[in-house]
């Protein structure tokens, strides 16, 4: 085959075309630390590469949601400490005021303290987190709890009704279930956040966590008011026992919550370290290996392009002009 001047100046620009290239992309990683810069440069780790960042970014996901599952509930556990405070001042006064040594306007006093109790509770129970109502289900825009009657000389005016989701065993077909909050803090994983207080079992709501504060409160006002010390020292009294041992429950439940979801974040924690791993594996450059390829490189083009400066000589074409 003939080799003409041509074809040589060719084959010598196509080659330093390939060396500048080969180091272009050692450049190029150094300069981005990313081995795979585009699906070419390694086919076989760019799937895994999409499916780690995938799973990254569904894990980072997992522990958003139960950082706010767990200020959630932690904002609920205030609730029921504020709860528990309220019913042990409200033991205190029972016991009090059990007696027949107190004069009437005494009770009164009582009574007025109990009303304010009450109040306290209701704004307890239609506590919010984040602009949401904490007590309401998954209706959390409705405001859960409204008294009966605004009007404070109303014999209603201690009544509360309740507005937020319930669990609905009356029609065990329905699929809407709008008591319980749930959260997914993992694959296939969910969790109810929210203290689920309210159900309709006979074509009735009932709400179970606060509905026996609001009525052992109203009942001990409605003693004090009337005098009715048998009942304060009895029956008002045990009902109020009855009624902090619930309120416990429910904080105990809370708690239990909490801690799974501490567990759940450390759990995801440490996926999240092992994902980065084998992501930074499959997809970064091995800086102390790329150095040298990209020194190795330089002095191939260097090298190139000292023996591309001795192919382009003066032909014979030169020496006929």
């Amino acid at each position: 085959m003939r080799i003409t001047n041509k074809s040589m100046n060719n084959t010598m620009l196509r080659n330093l075309n390939q060396g500048l290239g080969r180091l272009d992309r050692f450049q190029q990683q150094l300069a981005t630390g990313k081995r795979v810069l585009l699906p070419s440069d390694d086919p076989a780790s760019v799937t895994s590469i999409m499916q780690l960042k995938s799973s990254l970014v569904e894990n980072e996901q997992y522990i958003k949601n139960v950082d706010d599952a767990y200020s959630w509930m932690d904002s609920t556990d205030t609730v029921f400490d504020s709860i528990t405070n309220v019913l042990h001042r409200a033991r205190e006064l029972t016991v009090y005021s059990a007696t027949d040594s107190l004069s009437h306007s005494d009770r009164q006093t009582i009574a007025d303290e109990i009303e304010q109790l009450f109040g306290n509770v209701l704004q307890l129970a239609n506590s919010t987190h984040g602009g949401k109502y904490l007590f309401s289900g998954q209706m959390t825009t409705t405001l859960p709890f409204h008294r009966v009657s605004t009007d404070p000389s109303s014999e209603d005016y201690m009544q509360i009704t309740y507005q937020g989701g319930y669990r609905d065993y009356q029609n065990p077909d329905n699929p809407r279930d709008l008591a319980s909050l749930n959260v997914e803090i993992g694959v296939g994983s969910e969790l109810a956040i929210n203290a689920i207080n309210a159900d309709n079992r006979d074509g009735e709501v009932t709400e179970h966590l606060f509905t026996p504060v609001f009525d052992i409160l109203h009942n001990l006002h409605h003693s004090l008011k009337t005098g009715d010390t048998g009942s304060l020292g009895t029956s008002d009294l045990a009902e109020l026992d009855v009624v902090f041992d619930q309120i416990l429950s429910h904080r105990s439940e809370t708690g239990a919550k909490m801690n799974r979801v501490e567990l759940s974040r450390e759990r995801l924690t440490d996926l999240k370290l092992n994902l980065s791993k084998l992501l930074s594996n499959a997809r970064d450059v091995d800086v102390t290996e790329a150095i040298m390829h990209l020194k190795a490189e330089e002095n191939v083009y260097r090298t190139a392009l000292s023996v591309g400066a001795r192919i382009i000589q003066p032909s014979l074409v030169d020496f006929l002009r």
